[in-house]
């Protein structure tokens, strides 16, 4: 399993900035579920890849693709596992990008079998093991305490816990409409953090998987350039698919 504290640093690995810059893009949920099928994997092993892909495109164009795998980390819902009431409840399980591997196949089944072990290791830990450390915490301590990690840029100092905040939520499969008219796009963002300057958000609506990035112009400059890799790794895997 992927693990943090392992992942490579990156230019988007720093302390953010006030300012933000976005991107966004969309892929046909079919393809997705089309690699899906051909090689026995989940959805969001897929969206993983393809994720990977892209970024390992983005940063080899950059001259700064790592020789190690970035690492994601990505909040998955536990609430059908936890008891009680309430809103809903996160964990989060760290996933390998493979963005060290060139063959988008290979890449894929390293994803799908450390999301396996990921999941099952999980499963050991408890779904709610998060939720009940944060009960002990004193939350006014929390932000001061993360006040002074921005301030003193420590995310700048220490090993990086992982490299980017990777959410992939199922959407609404049916249409939606406001005062009559369709909605044809849709494209979520998520939060970024100190050390973990880049979050791309995943969900999908009908037949489509919107996705939006958000970052600072400081750590990713060309954050376009990204959104715009997607398709094409998607593309890579879809012909690879079709020769299996």
């Amino acid at each position: 399993m992927a693990a943090p504290f392992s992942a490579p640093r990156t230019s988007f690995n720093a302390t953010i900035t006030p300012r933000r810059a976005i991107a966004f893009t969309d892929i046909a949920l079919s393809d997705v579920k089309a690699v899906k099928n051909a090689l026995g994997v989940t959805v969001n092993d897929v969206v993983t890849a393809v994720v990977g892909g892209a970024l390992r495109r983005y940063l080899d164009d950059r001259g700064e693709l790592p020789e190690h795998s970035l690492l994601a980390a990505e909040p998955i819902s536990v609430h059908d596992q936890v008891g009680g009431e309430g809103t809903t409840k996160l964990s989060v399980m760290f996933s390998t990008l493979a963005t060290d591997e060139n063959d988008p196949l290979e890449r894929l089944r390293v994803i799908a079998a450390a999301n396996v072990r990921a999941k099952e290791i999980q499963q050991l830990v408890g779904a709610d093991t998060l939720l009940r450390w944060a009960e002990h915490f004193w939350f006014n301590a929390i932000g001061l305490g993360a006040r002074l990690y921005s301030t003193l840029h420590v995310a700048d100092r220490h090993a990086v816990v992982h490299n980017l905040i990777l959410s992939n939520v199922p959407g609404p499969p049916v249409p939606l409409y406001l005062a009559g008219a369709r909605l044809v796009g849709l494209y979520p963002l998520g939060p970024i953090t100190d050390g973990a300057g880049l979050n791309i958000t995943v969900l999908s609506q009908e037949d489509r998987v919107g996705i939006g990035m958000i970052t600072c112009p400081e750590l990713v400059p060309r954050v376009w350039d990204l959104a715009d890799a997607v398709p094409g790794a998607l593309a890579e895997l879809v012909e690879a698919a079709t020769q299996v």
